[in-house]
């Protein structure tokens, strides 16, 4: 008989502990589930951020070239208007160009992280660089026709204006 109160009593215990519930592995539990729908949500919203990424890559890899040529013709006429300017307004116009040149710089080289990896990084790059340098070409013909003749980076100007339009032209 005691074996059979012994083993009474350890079924009712043990009966006893089964309808509690651990309450250290309720918590881990649903720790556990915040976590992965944390994880699920932070999941899909970078493979959303992907795709804007991927959707603004592609238009601006399709808006690249005509943009540039866009800029380029700009900054043909511009120079060529500042050059037929009378000498006393040619800085003043100048001036204006640089500023304009300037911004034309700030847009490539604002494509570059954007472009990086695909084969529109180079010629963004290229272009920027293009428009850096006309910029400080700009600022020196201030000085007036024999300065802005004289001015050094006409070579580094074509090369790279040369190396986004063979891009362009493919």
């Amino acid at each position: 008989m005691p074996a059979k109160i012994l083993f009474l009593l350890l079924a009712l215990t043990l009966s006893g502990c089964a309808s509690l519930p651990p309450s250290s592995s309720t918590a881990t539990a649903g720790a556990a589930a915040r976590s992965t729908a944390l994880a699920n949500r932070n999941a899909e919203a970078a493979q959303q951020h992907l795709a804007a990424v991927a959707a603004q890559r592609a238009e601006a890899g399709q808006q690249f070239c005509p943009n540039w040529q866009q800029a380029l013709d700009h900054a043909r006429s511009n120079a060529i208007g500042c050059a037929q300017m009378p000498a006393n307004e040619q800085a003043t116009c100048w001036q204006a160009v640089s500023q304009w040149a300037q911004e034309e710089s700030r847009y490539f080289h604002a494509l570059a992280p954007l472009l990086q990896g695909g084969a529109y990084a180079s010629p963004a790059a290229q272009a920027a660089h293009f428009f850096d340098l006309t910029q400080d070409w700009a600022i020196t013909c201030q000085n007036g026709q024999k300065a802005c003749t004289a001015a050094s980076g006409h070579q580094q100007m074509d090369h790279s204006k040369n190396a986004v339009n063979q891009f362009c032209r493919r």
